[in-house]
């Protein structure tokens, strides 16, 4: 895994970091001023326990937000479908600055400004040009679809913090590890040797690989897709092992050397995998002593999903069994639907659009680099589970939070195929300036990311007010229920925004019809069924009153800013 810098390429300047990360918090901090409210399910998920952290009552939330699993009822066990960082970290702002939502932004404003200077290392490492790394780290910081939610109470910072340096740490861990070739040596008749020598190891301390580990292990406490980080060392890890040493082994038969280096590779990726298990297995005790199971396996039934709303289904099984009861045309037909969801989702999110012909351009010129190699089999990996597997949720979310922490790599090989392509472009039109145009398009590159970035937050945070005017009228819902019924547990479609608004216990409005919501209302003694205009379809007759039911009883009803009805159905229950 050769560097690509010239070997007189400058050092890193450390003050180059520092401005970056000082800029990269300016710009968080403006962003983040706007942001005052959580405004969507995940968000307001992680902040409302993260308050429960700091109220001591730890791991525990007010409400269900699926029936996956079967939970009980609220208050319950809580992070067993999402991971608990992003609360944790959230909880840490808060336990510093007071229980406020300002607070809890404080460690995602850091953290995610954190991510310019590790896209100039990475740039650096790759081109060993400080002019490429300077813009790599702006490209970071204006980061088209993923700019207005670095500072939300949400995944995205964490996990692309921990993702990336996950990586970077393993590359300067192996770097060394295969790296070069068998070299068979020829004797004066220019005949080859029989025993030719091993390529040396990373002489670095293999402890890149253990802080590796702890990061990988981060990532997975931020995301439970968070394994294919330490997936992807692995596997690469053993893919070079195996085409290096077994041919060394072939040429080398001497039983003693090829054990030596067998321990030196056993004793690397031990120290990989303790730094995993030294951030993982506590929560690993935790899940054993609430499920019964290290991981619990309410997540992974979203395999077997034949759509996005089952997730919200209640009482119905998710097995293989019924995955394969739909046909295969309906579930190639997902995947399909998936794949191109995806594959947008690359091109315009992860390389914004303009980026992402230069990045493979440039990631194909450095396929041999390993932290290309590293990056582009996370990608794969990736890419290959949410389209494959949890098509559904990768293509609604997940792909879309796992993906930041590949932005680092992303920007750097875009700005290298950016060069290539001048040289190239250059070499056939004599009187272009080489030189020149990579200054004035790559600078283009970055004023074009700062123009998105701008549209897309201006579009989601600051247009009408977007971003503060989630959920607007949950607050008068939580208080017109607090005076009905003090004690009263509701059906609401979005119970974490229900609970940081004010409400008491709440269980989500699942996605069946109104028999099968009946049955789920008197499973957790719901008080109150509450629809919205984003109700799920199968109760579309109970919202627009076509269809009555004796169970329910209209006790209230409010109007959004939209002008749509939002009702409150008393419960009746038999």
């Amino acid at each position: 895994m050769t560097s690509l810098q010239s070997p007189h390429a400058p050092k890193v300047r450390r003050q180059d970091l520092l401005i970056l990360f000082g800029l990269a918090c300016l710009i968080r901090l403006l962003t983040a001023w706007p942001q005052q409210q959580p405004n969507y399910m995940d968000a307001a998920y992680s902040y409302v326990n993260a308050l429960n952290l700091l109220a001591g009552r730890g791991f525990v939330e007010d409400f269900v937000w699926n029936y996956l699993g079967q939970p009980g009822p609220p208050p319950q066990p809580s992070h067993l479908y999402w991971m608990p960082l992003t609360s944790i970290l959230a909880w840490l702002g808060m336990a510093v600055g007071g229980a406020s939502y300002r607070a809890a932004q404080i460690p995602f404003v850091l953290l995610s400004a954190l991510l310019a200077p590790i896209a100039y290392l990475v740039a650096y490492h790759l081109s060993g040009q400080r002019r490429l790394a300077w813009l790599a780290g702006l490209l970071a910081i204006f980061s088209g679809f993923y700019f207005p939610y670095w500072t939300a109470i949400d995944n995205f910072t964490p996990f692309a913090i921990t993702g990336s340096l996950a990586l970077l740490a393993a590359w300067q861990g192996m770097e060394g590890v295969g790296s070069k070739e068998y070299a068979v040596r020829t004797d004066e008749h220019g005949l080859k040797q029989s025993n030719p020598q091993p390529p040396t190891l990373n002489p670095q301390p293999p402890l890149w690989l253990f802080a590796a580990g702890i990061f990988a292990g981060l990532a997975h406490l931020a995301r439970a897709d968070g394994p294919l980080v330490l997936i992807s060392i692995l596997l690469l890890y053993l893919l070079r092992f195996m085409i290096y040493d077994l041919r060394f082994t072939i040429y080398d038969l001497r039983l003693t050397s090829h054990a030596s280096r067998l321990t030196s590779h056993a004793s690397r990726l031990t120290l990989l995998l303790l730094g995993y298990l030294l951030i993982m297995t506590p929560w690993f005790i935790r899940n054993w002593q609430v499920t019964g199971a290290f991981l619990p396996a309410a997540g992974s039934q979203t395999i077997w999903l034949n759509n996005y709303d089952e997730l919200f289904s209640y009482g119905r099984e998710l097995s293989a069994r019924t995955f394969l009861a739909q046909g295969l045309g309906p579930a190639l037909q997902g995947r399909w639907w998936a794949l191109t969801i995806n594959l947008q989702t690359v091109l315009a999110v992860w390389g914004m659009i303009f980026l992402a012909p230069l990045a493979l351009l440039g990631g194909w010129s450095l396929r041999r680099h390993g932290l290309i190699q590293l990056a582009g089999l996370y990608a794969a990996l990736l890419f290959a589970v949410m389209t494959l597997f949890f098509a559904f949720p990768g293509a609604r979310g997940g792909l879309f939070h796992s993906g930041a922490a590949l932005l680092p790599f992303i920007y750097a090989t875009a700005l290298v195929g950016l060069e290539q392509a001048i040289e190239w472009i250059a070499a056939r039109r004599r009187r272009w300036d080489a030189a020149v145009a990579k200054q004035f398009f790559g600078v283009g590159l970055v004023l074009i990311a700062v123009g998105l970035s701008s549209f897309i937050y201006y579009g989601r945070v600051l247009k009408n007010n977007a971003w503060n005017s989630a959920d607007a009228l949950y607050p008068a819902i939580a208080a017109w229920v607090a005076q009905a019924n003090p004690t009263a547990t509701v059906m609401i479609g979005n119970p974490p925004a229900y609970r940081y608004h004010g409400g008491g216990l709440s269980v989500i409005v699942p996605n069946e019809n109104i028999t099968t919501t009946l049955q789920a209302a008197r499973r957790y003694k719901a008080d109150y069924l509450i629809l919205d205009h984003n109700h799920p379809a199968p109760l579309t007759a109970i919202y627009t009153k076509t269809v009555t039911h004796s169970g329910l009883s209209l006790v209230q009803t409010f109007t959004d800013d939209t002008g749509q009805p939002v009702y409150i159905f008393k419960l009746n229950q038999q």
